[in-house]
């Protein structure tokens, strides 16, 4: 994403373009995300991973191609941009239900930890080392470089063991997806964690789409700024990560999950005001450490409060709420592009805050039902 923003950046200097890629991709997986659902509870989970990680390379590749050839043009990358956001969504329906189903209930929160806390330790190094990339060889290298990773790491999925699906759906897609539909819309537990993601991730998240125009408009900086945006983002991830793996099998996940979207939101605003690119840094790290906290606990409990039969579908409205970074980064590329990027980031998190404390009376219900199944 950081490449592919500063890309958008260099062509039209426009913090709008800038946050329509990933608006786009999100009103494309808005629409494919209740499929990719239904083909997570009734096929080899393994394989849709396989088939979406290949996806997203093949289109990161053909980005950098088109880009080392100086044949890159704006509709290139908002097309690729869309393709590379189904792959992510259908690889985040598929996996984290099989995850689940390998390592059980009791350990999918430290699986979960891990898993952030390898990508985010990939963050750590990745932003920096491609504002180097960008900086020295342009940001076609740096797509060919990240196509090839990815396609790599479809290799390692063949290495890997199927979990067979238990009660494999007989009703027709529609059926299918009511059914979860319903399920959700009578567990009160679930609609007040799905409506927090939606506030959270739509306008805390979204702040990553801005990071060229920050980088570049308040801190006065370059690609390299950029990168060490993204590299003290995932610094503070690992932490997060590492803090929650630290105490094992956490027993007041609603607390930490609102708890979490509240720091994280006045995170973002104290973020809004810097102008100094240290002070910006240690925010941003800040802001790393406690979005990884409340997003492990956001994904553990989607997957503990519900049956393992409807995880797939579960998920897919997951990701059908996550659709809402990229609107999000719509209307804070808008927001910036007429008030200015800090005000887009301090409303955000002003609403983040806000909705945290409005739904931090179901804290007390999420940690009893957490703790009973």
């Amino acid at each position: 994403m950081i490449g592919q923003g500063w890309l958008l950046w260099e062509l039209t200097a426009s913090p709008f373009m800038v946050g329509l890629a990933p608006a786009l991709g999100a009103a494309s997986n808005l629409i494919l995300n209740p499929f990719w659902g239904l083909m997570s509870d009734r096929l080899d989970r393994r394989k849709l991973m396989i088939v979406s990680q290949s996806v997203m390379g093949l289109a990161i590749l053909v980005l950098g191609i088109l880009v080392v050839n100086d044949m890159v043009q704006i509709w290139h990358v908002l097309i690729l941009s869309v393709i590379q956001r189904m792959g992510m969504s259908l690889q985040r329906t598929a996996g984290k239900p099989f995850t689940f189903s390998v390592v059980g209930r009791k350990a999918f929160m430290n699986a979960t930890a891990a898993h952030f806390l390898t990508s985010q330790g990939a963050g750590l190094v990745g932003p920096i080392s491609a504002g180097f990339i960008i900086k020295s060889f342009g940001t076609g290298y740096l797509f060919l470089i990240l196509g090839f990773i990815i396609l790599m790491g479809v290799l390692a999925l063949f290495r890997v063991q199927s979990v067979p699906i238990k009660n494999r759906a007989t009703k027709s897609f529609i059926q299918d997806f009511r059914e979860a539909l319903k399920f959700v819309k009578n567990d009160t537990s679930l609609r007040a964690i799905l409506w927090t993601v939606l506030v959270t991730e739509s306008l805390g998240y979204s702040t990553w789409s801005m990071f060229p125009v920050v980088a570049v408009s308040l801190l006065g900086g370059d690609s390299v700024t950029l990168g060490l945006l993204g590299t003290f983002r995932g610094l503070g991830g690992v932490l997060g990560a590492i803090s929650v793996s630290s105490f094992g099998d956490i027993k007041l996940k609603g607390s930490i999950l609102w708890g979490g979207a509240f720091l994280f939101g006045l995170a973002l605003i104290a973020f809004s005001f810097s102008r100094d690119a240290y002070l910006s840094y240690a925010l941003v790290s800040c802001i790393g450490i406690v979005a990884v906290i409340y997003d492990i606990q956001a994904n553990t409990l989607l997957l503990s409060l519900c049956p393992e039969e409807m995880r797939g579908r579960i998920m897919a409205i997951y990701g059908i709420v996550m659709t809402g970074i990229g609107f999000g980064s719509l209307g804070m590329g808008a927001v910036a592009g007429w008030l200015g990027v800090n005000w887009a980031i301090f409303g955000g998190g002003s609403l983040v805050t806000t909705n945290a404390l409005a739904h931090m009376h179901m804290a007390p219900v999420v940690n009893r039902q957490a703790q009973k199944d």
